[in-house]
């Protein structure tokens, strides 16, 4: 069998084992439209400067961006951690470590899932976005959009897996990803306006990679955008901390259960 129809036949099979669970597809799909929702629903109409824009913009247009980058983190950071430690401790990935598929096939697969999931995702919110909403989704930067989801989803992807590092315990996954992640969230300004926050907070939230993921977002969706509409340097930045949850999981990821380590 091809490396190409290795990694298609561990997708499909990660595609079937997600859609049977309902659990991870509402946390995963419906958690993000439920708050494009209701934080549109609430705060759309209103007008508010946006990522050192010098005129305001309707809320809605820097929301959806946001609630994108939500789904993008569910999907190829939160559901990917928790997936891999529950079959790392119930022995799953040691018996896949045994098996005759190569591990650069498992783990290429669940990627590949991650990214279709997000792309698939992202797809479903900008709709649900221009439809309800009216959020405009300028075609001639759609390549801009798709690189950032790409880009996004590969590094978050290399996030998760370096994250299974830090959690012992399979129950421990959803509330350590979710904490890290909500914080994440409201510093960044996916929920609400951040224009307003401490000195301190603003740097914290530079720092980290969800922040530049909305930029790179709203830039590519927002209308007065010139040219392609890649923010290059939020790109960089999100795909630098890619590289370093790849070097750390690398070198940490374990396939066995934490009391066989």
């Amino acid at each position: 069998m091809t490396a190409a129809r290795l990694v298609l036949h561990e997708a499909r099979y990660d595609q079937k084992v997600f859609r049977r669970d309902p659990q991870a597809v509402f946390f995963t799909a419906g958690l993000p439209l439920l708050y494009l929702f209701v934080f549109v629903t609430i705060f759309g109409d209103q007008h508010d400067r946006a990522y050192g824009l010098p005129e305001s913009v309707k809320v809605s247009t820097i929301l959806v961006p946001g609630i994108v980058a939500i789904g993008i983190v569910s999907a190829a950071f939160q559901n990917l951690a928790a997936t891999l430690v529950q079959e790392r401790e119930s022995g799953m990935l040691k018996r896949v470590r045994s098996a005759p598929v190569p591990p650069w096939a498992f783990i290429a697969g669940r990627t590949a899932t991650s990214v279709a999931t997000a792309l698939l995702l992202a797809a479903v919110l900008l709709v649900f976005g221009r439809v309800f909403f009216g959020v405009q989704i300028p075609g001639a930067r759609m390549p801009a959009l798709l690189l950032a989801i790409v880009v996004a989803t590969a590094a978050f992807c290399c996030l998760g897996f370096a994250f299974t590092a830090v959690v012992m315990k399979a129950t421990a996954t959803a509330p350590m990803a979710a904490a890290v992640t909500l914080t994440l969230y409201f510093i960044s300004g996916n929920f609400f306006s951040v224009n307003n926050v401490p000195g301190w907070m603003k740097l914290a939230a530079d720092i980290f990679p969800v922040k530049h993921l909305n930029e790179a977002l709203f830039t590519a969706i927002y209308p007065g955008t010139r040219g392609l509409g890649v923010e290059w340097l939020d790109l960089a930045v999100v795909a630098a901390w890619g590289l370093a949850g790849l070097a750390i999981a690398v070198r940490r990821f374990r396939w066995a259960p934490t009391a066989s380590t």
